[in-house]
């Protein structure tokens, strides 16, 4: 791969395509990853969340790189609906899906995800983004905005 720098042509190196290891995936090139960092595994925040907010937060990664069309163009947004949840991944069902809610909104409270557009009273799908505030989860200048919040989480803190 070529590139015009300043002045003249500076060769730089491809970057190497990765090599899926068979106990990992079932090689389909349309296959994605969900990368998860022994750092973010030996936080305090995530080893407060119980697995099952874990497992959906791993789901969340992969819907986060297998996603397409992101919503409203923006690269580092992605949806999470009831689609997705309950007839993809198979992670609640109707019967439990107020479980969904509150393991979503335990990722948003120890800072791994937040909120960018609540789409419940509009019928659209509600919008996430990825947080890095999950780093200082526990110390005294972690901070979460009520912007970065759906409304229900908003009205469940407010309630006490």
């Amino acid at each position: 791969m070529l590139a015009n720098a300043i002045g003249g042509w500076v060769i730089l190196a491809a970057r190497k395509k990765y090599d899926k290891k068979l106990f990992e995936s079932t090689q389909a090139s349309s296959d994605t990853s969900a990368n998860i960092y022994e750092s973010m595994l030996l936080s305090d925040a995530w080893q407060d969340l119980t697995p099952r907010q874990q497992i959906l937060y791993v789901h969340m990664k992969s819907q986060y790189y297998s996603e397409k069309r992101k919503p409203d163009g923006d690269r580092t947004c992605f949806t999470f609906n009831q689609a997705k949840w309950r007839d993809k991944y198979h992670l609640y069902t109707d019967a439990n899906k107020k479980a969904f809610y509150t393991d979503r909104d335990a990722l948003i409270l120890h800072g791994f995800i937040r909120c960018t557009y609540d789409g419940k009273s509009q019928q659209r799908k509600t919008e996430y983004q990825y947080s890095d505030k999950w780093r200082f989860w526990g110390q005294p200048t972690f901070s979460l905005s009520q912007a970065d919040m759906p409304q229900s989480l908003k009205a469940k803190l407010k309630a006490g």
